[in-house]
């Protein structure tokens, strides 16, 4: 009998406890935990040497040089005084492990552990030292080069890709998904008066909501972890996030809203230029990142099953997509 082909596939606990206690210098007691099941599978590695993130990544969603740009990222970042989650080397000084399983070959990494708790922002002081921390990572990665190749978050990624997966999952509901398309390409074009203007274009986290992907400490120092979704694109699009989460996520009224955004931004400008332009450009890139979060939403639903994607599920987003008004 041939082996049958699978999506998905999940590493023994046991084996990889066995694997990380050969390839890595960590004093035992080593324990390894399980944590979490989202776009990769995340544990907690427990050891005499400290706290520890092991991640693994899916083999159909990243490569080796994909994960190689990140950790191209994360390191240079750190060379420059950014405090932000490092790859731990393995004993031959590596820092990816490849393990060959079913589907193909999936990569893990270990990383340092964010020390500090995560917490949904909710105040004018976080939002000023969330602003702050962003415009660090910006600002340092000015200059960042890699060797390695990875895809541009830009509107192939944002608008033409989503567009295509959406499609796919609302074939029965056509007219309601050619309301979206003409509204997108109606934004689309106002975000291209905006890029003819000039907007800042550079090394983006690409997941900068502010509710988790960072710690805070008693004494104000963040570190932000997670960039598995970096790469260079527009900075407004990496800020429009926090935007979205606020309006969306956070339980805040409008007022709250905007006193929450200000602060942001001027945490921001502290560090960092901001153009008009590139303000301007993040009511866009809010509904373009909504749509962006449709797709993958729909894309999780063939790993973790359709019942939650429902026609309730796009229902709500409708309701989204239908109160946008430019």
């Amino acid at each position: 009998m041939s082996l049958f082909p699978v999506t998905y596939s999940l590493l023994s606990r046991q084996a990889l406890l066995a694997h990380i206690k050969d390839n890595y210098k960590f004093q035992e007691p080593i324990h390894l935990k399980y944590f979490l099941k989202g776009m990769n599978d995340t544990y907690i590695v427990e050891s005499g040497s400290g706290k520890y993130i092991f991640r693994v990544y899916r083999a159909d969603r990243r490569s080796r040089s994909d994960i190689a740009f990140e950790l191209d990222v994360l390191n240079y970042l750190n060379e420059n005084d950014v405090n932000v989650s490092i790859p731990i080397a393995q004993k031959d000084r590596t820092f990816i492990n490849d393990f060959l399983i079913t589907e193909g070959v999936k990569h893990g990494v270990m990383f340092s552990y964010a020390e500090g708790n995560e917490k949904p922002i909710h105040t004018v002081e976080d939002s000023y030292l969330f602003g702050e921390s962003v415009a660090q990572i910006h600002k340092v990665t000015e200059h960042f080069r890699s060797e390695h190749v990875r895809s541009n978050l830009d509107l192939e990624y944002l608008i033409e890709k989503p567009l295509n997966i959406i499609k796919l999952h609302m074939e029965h509901r056509l007219e309601d998904y050619h309301f979206i398309y003409k509204l997108i390409l109606g934004l689309k074009e106002q975000l291209a008066s905006k890029i003819e203007q000039g907007l800042d274009w550079g090394i983006c986290h690409g997941d900068l909501h502010g509710n988790t992907n960072v710690a805070f400490t008693d004494n104000g120092k963040l570190t932000h972890y997670d960039f598995d979704i970096c790469g260079y694109g527009w900075r407004s699009y990496d800020i429009a996030e926090f935007r979205l989460a606020r309006e969306i996520h956070s339980g805040h009224n409008k007022d709250e809203v905007e006193r929450l955004w200000e602060a942001f931004l001027n945490g921001y400008r502290n560090v960092k230029d901001l153009s008009r332009h590139d303000v301007e450009a993040v009511s866009l890139f809010v509904v373009i990142r909504q749509l962006w979060l449709f797709s993958l939403c729909f894309t999780e639903s063939e790993l973790i099953g359709g019942a939650d994607f429902d026609d309730g599920f796009i229902d709500s987003k409708m309701e989204y997509f239908r109160k946008v008004n430019f």
